[in-house]
Protein backbone atom coordinates (compact mmCIF):
# COMPACT_ATOMS: atom_id res chain seq x y z
CA UNK A 1 0.00 0.00 0.00
CA UNK A 2 2.06 2.88 -1.30
CA UNK A 3 0.16 6.19 -0.94
CA UNK A 4 2.78 8.89 -1.27
CA UNK A 5 0.19 11.37 -2.61
CA UNK A 6 -1.87 11.24 0.62
CA UNK A 7 -0.87 13.12 3.72
CA UNK A 8 -0.02 11.11 6.83
CA UNK A 9 -3.09 12.10 8.86
CA UNK A 10 -5.54 11.13 6.11
CA UNK A 11 -3.72 7.89 5.39
CA UNK A 12 -3.67 7.01 9.09
CA UNK A 13 -7.43 7.64 9.29
CA UNK A 14 -8.07 5.46 6.22
CA UNK A 15 -6.06 2.60 7.72
CA UNK A 16 -7.89 2.87 11.04
CA UNK A 17 -11.27 2.75 9.28
CA UNK A 18 -10.24 -0.31 7.27
CA UNK A 19 -9.03 -2.07 10.41
CA UNK A 20 -12.35 -1.36 12.15
CA UNK A 21 -14.34 -2.59 9.13
CA UNK A 22 -12.21 -5.73 8.95
CA UNK A 23 -12.74 -6.42 12.66
CA UNK A 24 -16.52 -5.98 12.29
CA UNK A 25 -16.52 -8.31 9.30
CA UNK A 26 -14.59 -10.97 11.20
CA UNK A 27 -17.02 -10.76 14.13
CA UNK A 28 -20.01 -11.22 11.82
CA UNK A 29 -18.61 -14.31 10.11
CA UNK A 30 -20.02 -17.70 11.01
CA UNK A 31 -18.76 -21.13 10.14
CA UNK A 32 -17.20 -24.28 11.41
CA UNK A 33 -13.95 -25.96 10.49
CA UNK A 34 -11.76 -28.70 11.80
CA UNK A 35 -9.98 -28.01 15.05
CA UNK A 36 -6.47 -26.75 14.44
CA UNK A 37 -7.16 -25.90 10.78
CA UNK A 38 -7.34 -22.38 9.38
CA UNK A 39 -9.61 -21.84 6.36
CA UNK A 40 -8.33 -19.79 3.46
CA UNK A 41 -10.87 -17.05 4.14
CA UNK A 42 -9.65 -16.65 7.73
CA UNK A 43 -6.05 -16.67 6.50
CA UNK A 44 -6.92 -13.92 4.02
CA UNK A 45 -8.45 -11.82 6.84
CA UNK A 46 -5.36 -12.20 9.01
CA UNK A 47 -3.02 -11.48 6.10
CA UNK A 48 -4.89 -8.29 5.19
CA UNK A 49 -5.01 -7.20 8.83
CA UNK A 50 -1.26 -7.74 9.13
CA UNK A 51 -0.73 -5.75 5.93
CA UNK A 52 -2.78 -2.84 7.30
CA UNK A 53 -0.87 -2.81 10.58
CA UNK A 54 2.44 -2.91 8.70
CA UNK A 55 1.32 0.02 6.57
CA UNK A 56 0.22 1.91 9.68
CA UNK A 57 3.65 1.41 11.24
CA UNK A 58 5.29 2.52 8.00
CA UNK A 59 3.24 5.73 8.02
CA UNK A 60 4.31 6.44 11.62
CA UNK A 61 7.95 5.79 10.72
CA UNK A 62 7.68 8.08 7.70
CA UNK A 63 6.22 10.85 9.86
CA UNK A 64 9.04 10.47 12.38
CA UNK A 65 11.68 10.45 9.62
CA UNK A 66 10.17 13.56 8.07
CA UNK A 67 10.30 15.31 11.45
CA UNK A 68 13.93 14.30 12.01
CA UNK A 69 14.93 15.40 8.52
CA UNK A 70 13.17 18.73 8.94
CA UNK A 71 14.91 19.35 12.25
CA UNK A 72 18.25 18.38 10.72
CA UNK A 73 17.80 20.74 7.77
CA UNK A 74 16.56 23.72 9.78
CA UNK A 75 18.70 23.46 12.91
CA UNK A 76 21.66 21.32 11.85
CA UNK A 77 23.73 24.14 10.35
CA UNK A 78 23.01 26.47 13.24
CA UNK A 79 24.04 23.81 15.76
CA UNK A 80 27.23 23.20 13.77
CA UNK A 81 28.08 26.91 13.89
CA UNK A 82 27.51 27.07 17.63
CA UNK A 83 29.68 23.98 18.10
CA UNK A 84 32.46 25.59 16.07
CA UNK A 85 32.22 28.77 18.15
CA UNK A 86 32.42 26.70 21.33
CA UNK A 87 35.57 24.97 20.08
CA UNK A 88 37.09 28.37 19.30
CA UNK A 89 36.22 29.59 22.82
CA UNK A 90 37.92 26.53 24.30
CA UNK A 91 41.07 27.29 22.32
CA UNK A 92 40.95 30.92 23.50
CA UNK A 93 40.66 29.82 27.13
CA UNK A 94 43.53 27.39 26.70
CA UNK A 95 45.75 30.10 25.22
CA UNK A 96 44.86 32.53 28.05
CA UNK A 97 45.63 29.86 30.65
CA UNK A 98 49.06 29.18 29.15
CA UNK A 99 49.88 32.87 28.96
CA UNK A 100 48.94 33.33 32.63
CA UNK A 101 51.45 30.59 33.55
CA UNK A 102 54.19 32.31 31.56
CA UNK A 103 54.37 29.65 28.87
CA UNK A 104 55.43 30.45 25.31
CA UNK A 105 52.44 30.23 22.99
CA UNK A 106 52.62 29.74 19.23
CA UNK A 107 50.35 32.44 17.87
CA UNK A 108 49.75 30.57 14.59
CA UNK A 109 48.21 27.60 16.41
CA UNK A 110 45.32 29.63 17.82
CA UNK A 111 42.69 31.93 16.35
CA UNK A 112 41.18 34.63 18.51
CA UNK A 113 37.43 34.90 18.51
CA UNK A 114 37.56 38.71 18.39
CA UNK A 115 39.27 38.97 14.98
CA UNK A 116 37.98 35.88 13.18
CA UNK A 117 34.73 34.18 12.33
CA UNK A 118 33.67 30.86 13.69
CA UNK A 119 35.71 27.94 12.45
CA UNK A 120 33.99 26.18 9.57
CA UNK A 121 32.65 22.74 10.42
CA UNK A 122 34.98 19.82 9.92
CA UNK A 123 34.68 18.01 6.62
CA UNK A 124 33.79 14.70 8.22
CA UNK A 125 30.96 16.34 10.17
CA UNK A 126 29.61 17.90 6.98
CA UNK A 127 29.78 14.56 5.23
CA UNK A 128 28.03 12.94 8.20
CA UNK A 129 25.18 15.46 8.05
CA UNK A 130 24.81 14.95 4.31
CA UNK A 131 24.79 11.19 4.76
CA UNK A 132 22.10 11.53 7.42
CA UNK A 133 19.91 13.57 5.08
CA UNK A 134 20.43 11.06 2.29
CA UNK A 135 19.34 8.16 4.49
CA UNK A 136 16.24 10.04 5.62
CA UNK A 137 15.31 10.82 2.03
CA UNK A 138 15.63 7.13 1.18
CA UNK A 139 12.90 6.42 3.76
CA UNK A 140 10.31 7.98 1.41
CA UNK A 141 10.80 11.38 3.08
CA UNK A 142 10.25 14.35 0.80
CA UNK A 143 12.66 17.25 0.92
CA UNK A 144 10.27 19.71 -0.71
CA UNK A 145 10.76 23.35 0.10
CA UNK A 146 7.09 23.63 1.08
CA UNK A 147 7.78 21.64 4.26
CA UNK A 148 10.42 24.07 5.48
CA UNK A 149 8.79 26.56 7.84
CA UNK A 150 11.86 28.78 7.95
CA UNK A 151 11.88 29.80 4.28
CA UNK A 152 9.61 32.80 4.82
CA UNK A 153 11.41 33.99 7.96
CA UNK A 154 14.07 36.73 7.78
CA UNK A 155 17.63 35.75 8.67
CA UNK A 156 20.21 37.75 10.57
CA UNK A 157 23.40 39.04 8.99
CA UNK A 158 25.55 36.78 11.19
CA UNK A 159 23.59 33.71 10.12
CA UNK A 160 23.82 34.73 6.45
CA UNK A 161 27.60 35.11 6.81
CA UNK A 162 28.00 31.72 8.48
CA UNK A 163 25.73 30.10 5.87
CA UNK A 164 27.80 31.50 3.03
CA UNK A 165 30.95 30.11 4.62
CA UNK A 166 29.47 26.67 5.00
CA UNK A 167 28.13 26.56 1.46
CA UNK A 168 31.68 26.52 0.23
CA UNK A 169 32.52 23.38 2.19
CA UNK A 170 29.44 21.33 1.37
CA UNK A 171 29.78 18.65 -1.28
CA UNK A 172 27.00 16.95 -3.23
CA UNK A 173 26.36 13.41 -2.09
CA UNK A 174 26.65 10.81 -4.84
CA UNK A 175 24.26 7.89 -4.35
CA UNK A 176 25.54 4.54 -5.58
CA UNK A 177 23.47 3.01 -8.39
CA UNK A 178 23.21 -0.59 -9.50
CA UNK A 179 21.67 -2.09 -12.67
CA UNK A 180 18.36 -3.96 -12.70
CA UNK A 181 18.87 -7.54 -13.91
CA UNK A 182 15.76 -7.29 -16.09
CA UNK A 183 15.72 -3.85 -17.76
CA UNK A 184 19.41 -3.04 -17.13
CA UNK A 185 18.56 0.51 -16.06
CA UNK A 186 20.54 1.82 -13.09
CA UNK A 187 18.80 2.71 -9.84
CA UNK A 188 19.78 3.63 -6.30
CA UNK A 189 19.92 0.71 -3.90
CA UNK A 190 16.72 1.88 -2.20
CA UNK A 191 14.79 1.41 -5.45
CA UNK A 192 16.06 -2.13 -6.03
CA UNK A 193 14.79 -5.40 -4.57
CA UNK A 194 17.21 -8.18 -3.64
CA UNK A 195 16.43 -11.77 -4.65
CA UNK A 196 17.76 -14.91 -2.91
CA UNK A 197 20.14 -15.43 -5.85
CA UNK A 198 21.66 -11.95 -5.21
CA UNK A 199 20.17 -10.46 -8.39
CA UNK A 200 18.58 -7.01 -8.20
CA UNK A 201 15.22 -6.00 -9.67
CA UNK A 202 13.81 -2.51 -9.92
CA UNK A 203 10.36 -2.13 -8.41
CA UNK A 204 8.52 -2.02 -11.75
CA UNK A 205 10.24 -5.15 -13.08
CA UNK A 206 9.58 -7.03 -9.84
CA UNK A 207 5.88 -6.19 -10.02
CA UNK A 208 5.77 -7.27 -13.67
CA UNK A 209 7.42 -10.57 -12.71
CA UNK A 210 4.79 -11.32 -10.08
CA UNK A 211 1.93 -10.22 -12.35
CA UNK A 212 3.17 -12.57 -15.09
CA UNK A 213 3.17 -15.60 -12.79
CA UNK A 214 -0.49 -14.97 -11.95
CA UNK A 215 -1.59 -15.57 -15.55
CA UNK A 216 0.88 -18.35 -16.44
CA UNK A 217 0.93 -21.30 -14.04
CA UNK A 218 4.27 -22.47 -15.44
CA UNK A 219 5.84 -19.28 -14.08
CA UNK A 220 4.29 -19.65 -10.62
CA UNK A 221 5.66 -18.87 -8.11
CA UNK A 222 7.86 -15.96 -9.19
CA UNK A 223 11.43 -17.20 -9.47
CA UNK A 224 14.89 -15.97 -10.36
CA UNK A 225 17.69 -18.42 -11.19
CA UNK A 226 15.33 -21.24 -10.18
CA UNK A 227 14.90 -19.87 -6.64
CA UNK A 228 11.51 -18.71 -5.39
CA UNK A 229 11.24 -15.01 -4.57
CA UNK A 230 9.55 -14.69 -1.15
CA UNK A 231 6.48 -12.48 -1.47
CA UNK A 232 6.61 -11.46 2.20
CA UNK A 233 10.05 -9.90 1.73
CA UNK A 234 8.70 -7.48 -0.90
CA UNK A 235 5.28 -6.50 0.47
CA UNK A 236 5.99 -2.72 0.44
CA UNK A 237 6.97 -2.89 -3.24
CA UNK A 238 4.23 -5.24 -4.47
CA UNK A 239 1.37 -3.68 -2.52
CA UNK A 240 -1.51 -5.36 -0.72
CA UNK A 241 -3.62 -5.88 -3.86
CA UNK A 242 -0.94 -7.82 -5.76
CA UNK A 243 0.00 -9.79 -2.63
CA UNK A 244 -3.67 -10.76 -2.16
CA UNK A 245 -3.91 -11.91 -5.79
CA UNK A 246 -0.73 -13.94 -5.33
CA UNK A 247 -2.12 -15.63 -2.20
CA UNK A 248 -5.35 -16.48 -4.02
CA UNK A 249 -3.45 -18.04 -6.93
CA UNK A 250 -1.29 -19.92 -4.43
CA UNK A 251 -4.42 -21.60 -3.08
CA UNK A 252 -5.78 -22.26 -6.58
CA UNK A 253 -2.62 -23.75 -8.07
CA UNK A 254 -2.05 -25.98 -5.04
CA UNK A 255 -5.56 -27.48 -5.21
CA UNK A 256 -5.98 -30.92 -6.79
CA UNK A 257 -9.04 -31.59 -8.96
CA UNK A 258 -9.94 -27.91 -9.16
CA UNK A 259 -13.46 -26.75 -9.82
CA UNK A 260 -14.25 -23.59 -11.77
CA UNK A 261 -17.59 -21.92 -12.28
CA UNK A 262 -19.33 -23.53 -15.27
CA UNK A 263 -20.54 -20.14 -16.51
CA UNK A 264 -18.31 -19.17 -19.48
CA UNK A 265 -18.54 -15.48 -18.57
CA UNK A 266 -17.31 -16.18 -15.02
CA UNK A 267 -15.01 -19.26 -14.79
CA UNK A 268 -13.99 -18.25 -11.26
CA UNK A 269 -12.03 -20.78 -9.21
CA UNK A 270 -14.15 -22.23 -6.39
CA UNK A 271 -12.19 -22.96 -3.17
CA UNK A 272 -12.93 -26.13 -1.22
CA UNK A 273 -14.69 -24.08 1.49
CA UNK A 274 -17.49 -23.40 -1.04
CA UNK A 275 -17.98 -27.07 -1.98
CA UNK A 276 -20.58 -29.23 -0.25
CA UNK A 277 -21.96 -32.60 -1.33
CA UNK A 278 -20.05 -32.43 -4.62
CA UNK A 279 -21.68 -29.09 -5.48
CA UNK A 280 -19.54 -25.96 -5.71
CA UNK A 281 -21.09 -22.53 -5.20
CA UNK A 282 -19.26 -19.79 -7.09
CA UNK A 283 -18.22 -16.98 -4.70
CA UNK A 284 -18.44 -14.50 -7.58
CA UNK A 285 -21.77 -15.15 -9.34
CA UNK A 286 -23.26 -17.77 -6.95
CA UNK A 287 -23.98 -20.29 -9.71
CA UNK A 288 -23.72 -23.93 -8.61
CA UNK A 289 -21.37 -26.32 -10.38
CA UNK A 290 -21.07 -30.10 -10.17
CA UNK A 291 -17.58 -31.10 -9.03
CA UNK A 292 -17.84 -34.44 -10.84
CA UNK A 293 -18.55 -33.38 -14.42
CA UNK A 294 -17.67 -29.67 -13.95
CA UNK A 295 -21.02 -28.75 -15.47
CA UNK A 296 -24.15 -27.21 -14.02
CA UNK A 297 -25.67 -28.66 -10.86
CA UNK A 298 -27.89 -31.72 -11.41
CA UNK A 299 -31.09 -30.79 -9.61
CA UNK A 300 -32.69 -34.02 -8.35
CA UNK A 301 -30.57 -36.19 -10.67
CA UNK A 302 -27.28 -37.96 -10.21
CA UNK A 303 -24.19 -37.02 -12.14
CA UNK A 304 -23.46 -39.51 -14.88
CA UNK A 305 -19.76 -39.37 -14.11
CA UNK A 306 -20.22 -40.38 -10.46
CA UNK A 307 -19.39 -44.06 -11.01
CA UNK A 308 -19.66 -45.01 -7.33
CA UNK A 309 -23.23 -43.71 -7.09
CA UNK A 310 -24.18 -45.40 -10.35
CA UNK A 311 -23.01 -48.77 -9.01
CA UNK A 312 -25.08 -48.31 -5.82
CA UNK A 313 -28.17 -47.35 -7.82
CA UNK A 314 -27.75 -50.38 -10.04
CA UNK A 315 -27.49 -52.63 -6.98
CA UNK A 316 -30.58 -50.97 -5.47
CA UNK A 317 -32.57 -51.61 -8.64
CA UNK A 318 -31.61 -55.27 -8.64
CA UNK A 319 -32.73 -55.68 -5.00
CA UNK A 320 -35.85 -53.55 -5.18
CA UNK A 321 -34.55 -50.83 -2.89
CA UNK A 322 -35.97 -47.33 -3.04
CA UNK A 323 -34.60 -43.87 -2.36
CA UNK A 324 -35.89 -41.35 0.16
CA UNK A 325 -37.42 -38.40 -1.67
CA UNK A 326 -35.99 -35.99 0.91
CA UNK A 327 -32.49 -37.13 1.81
CA UNK A 328 -31.98 -39.38 -1.27
CA UNK A 329 -30.70 -42.25 0.88
CA UNK A 330 -31.24 -45.81 -0.32
CA UNK A 331 -33.67 -47.67 1.98
CA UNK A 332 -35.04 -51.21 2.16
CA UNK A 333 -38.53 -52.11 3.34
CA UNK A 334 -38.31 -54.73 6.10
CA UNK A 335 -41.75 -54.31 7.73
CA UNK A 336 -44.60 -51.83 7.84
CA UNK A 337 -46.42 -49.96 5.08
CA UNK A 338 -45.00 -48.54 1.89
CA UNK A 339 -45.25 -44.96 3.20
CA UNK A 340 -41.78 -43.33 3.32
CA UNK A 341 -40.85 -40.48 5.68
CA UNK A 342 -37.61 -38.85 6.76
CA UNK A 343 -36.00 -40.19 9.93
CA UNK A 344 -35.78 -37.74 12.85
CA UNK A 345 -32.30 -39.02 13.65
CA UNK A 346 -31.02 -37.68 10.33
CA UNK A 347 -33.01 -34.44 10.38
CA UNK A 348 -30.02 -32.25 11.27
CA UNK A 349 -27.64 -33.93 8.85
CA UNK A 350 -29.74 -33.84 5.69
Amino acid sequence: MLCHDIDEETLHLVIQMQLEDLEDLKNCRKGKQKEGSLPDSEFAFETYQSELKTCEQRVSDRTMSRSIQKATRTDGKLVTVFAAQERQAERDREMAFRLSRGETVNQNSFQTSANSKATPPDQDESDSDADMLRKLQQLYVSADADDDDTLDQPESSSWAASRSDMNGTAKPVEVAKEPCISCQDRFSVTKLSHCPCSHLYCHDCLRNLFEACLTDESLFPARCCGQQIPVDDHRPVLGSKLVGQFRAKEVEFSTLNRTYCHQPTCSTFVPVEFIKNDVATCPQCYYRTCTMCKGAEHRGDECGQDTATQIILQLAAENGWQRCFSCRRVVELEHGCNHMSESVAFKDTV
